[in-house]
C-alpha cells in the first residue's frame, strides 16, 4: 500500500507532524508519496516528492494533513477518482477528519491491516451551461451563487428538471450535500442531514421572504441557476473556492456526480456522536 501525504502549511502543527511522522514511515518501511509542498518542512532532499496532482493519481489512500478545507481541496484533487482519503485535523473543528495529530500512527498500522472502511460520500458536479473552458467543478460540501460585493439583494432564478421552481430575492443561494449540512449551510440556519443519505439542500440566502425556506430534493434532480441581474458582482462557489463570476447570461447547472467521495473511516467514529462533541450538544 502507497501512502499519499498532501496537507496545509498554513496550520503550525503540521510542521512538527510532517518530519515525525514521514521518519517514522521510514523506519517502518512503509511505502509513501509526499507533496512538494512539504520541501520546506522536511530536511532531506531525498523524499519521494511530487505535485499534490500526482500524488492524487499514484497512491492508494491519500492522507491530507489539515481540517475540513484541506480534506475539500484533497477531494478535489482527485478529479473524479476514488481513491480513499483520510482526514488528518490539525485544528478547528473538523466534522470530516477521521484521526487527530495523536492517532495517526495507530490509525496508519489499522490501514495497512486492513482495519477500516470506506465510506462513499454524494459529490456535486457543477457546469456553466454553454461555456466548455469554464468547470466542471466538484463539490463534497457546497455550492454558492453569492452577491459578492454588490449591496443590493440579487434575483435567481432556480428550476429543478427543467419545472420552474421559484425566484429568489435574496443574497444567494446555496446548494449542498449533506456532508455539507454540517457547513455553511449549517451557519445559515439549515437542517443536519445524515451525510450517507443522498439529497441535495437548496437554501437561499437571508431570502426577502420569510416562506423562502430550506428545501431538501431528491439526488437525481438537477437544479439550473440563473442569476437575473444586470451587474456582474455574482459569484460562483465551489467548496469554498470561487470559482466563477456569473454574467446576467449564465446558467449554472448543478447535479449529482458520477463518482463519490471515498472517506476513510474507522469502528470507532459514529456521526451523532461527533454532532454531540463538536456542537456542544448535552450530556448523554
Amino acid at each position: 500500500m502507497r501512502l499519499g501525504l498532501v496537507g496545509n502549511l498554513t496550520k503550525e502543527l503540521l510542521k512538527s507532524v510532517i518530519p515525525d511522522y514521514v521518519a517514522w514511515l521510514r523506519e517502518q518501511g512503509i511505502e509513501y508519496l509526499v507533496s512538494d509542498h512539504f520541501r520546506e518542512v522536511l530536511e532531506s532532499k531525498d523524499e519521494p516528492y511530487l505535485p499534490p496532482e500526482e500524488i492524487a493519481k499514484k497512491a492508494d489512500i491519500v492522507l491530507s494533513f489539515g481540517g475540513d478545507g484541506t480534506l475539500l481541496n484533497t477531494v478535489n484533487l482527485l478529479q473524479g477518482r476514488e481513491t480513499p482519503v483520510l482526514g488528518v485535523n490539525l485544528g478547528g473543528l473538523g466534522y470530516l477528519t477521521e484521526a487527530g495529530a495523536d492517532d495517526i500512527r495507530p490509525l496508519t498500522l489499522d490501514l495497512l491491516e486492513n482495519r477500516w472502511a470506506i465510506e462513499r460520500r454524494m459529490v456535486l458536479e457543477v457546469r456553466i451551461e454553454n461555456e466548455k473552458e469554464a468547470g466542471p467543478w466538484y463539490a463534497l460540501n457546497d455550492v454558492v451563487i453569492d452577491k459578492g460585493g454588490f449591496p443590493r439583494m440579487i434575483r435567481i432564478r432556480t428550476t429543478i428538471d427543467g419545472k420552474f421552481l421559484n425566484i429568489y430575492r435574496a443574497d444567494g443561494l446555496l446548494l449542498a450535500t449533506p456532508t455539507g449540512s454540517t457547513g455553511y449551510s449549517l451557519s445559515a440556519g439549515g437542517p443536519i442531514v445524515e451525510p450517507k443519505l443522498d439529497a441535495i439542500i437548496v437554501h437561499p440566502l437571508n431570502p426577502h421572504s420569510l416562506s423562502n425556506r430550506p428545501l431538501i430534493i431528491s439526488h437525481d434532480k438537477a437544479i439550473r441557476v440563473e442569476a437575473e441581474t444586470p451587474y456582474d458582482h455574482v459569484t460562483l462557489a465551489v467548496d469554498g473556492q470561487t470559482a466563477y463570476t456569473l454574467s446576467n447570461n449564465h446558467t449554472v447547472i448543478i447535479r449529482r456526480a458520477d463518482f463519490s467521495a471515498c472517506l476513510v473511516t474507522f469502528k470507532n467514529r459514529y456521526f451523532y456522536e461527533v454532532l454531540r462533541q463538536k456542537l456542544g450538544w448535552g450530556d448523554a
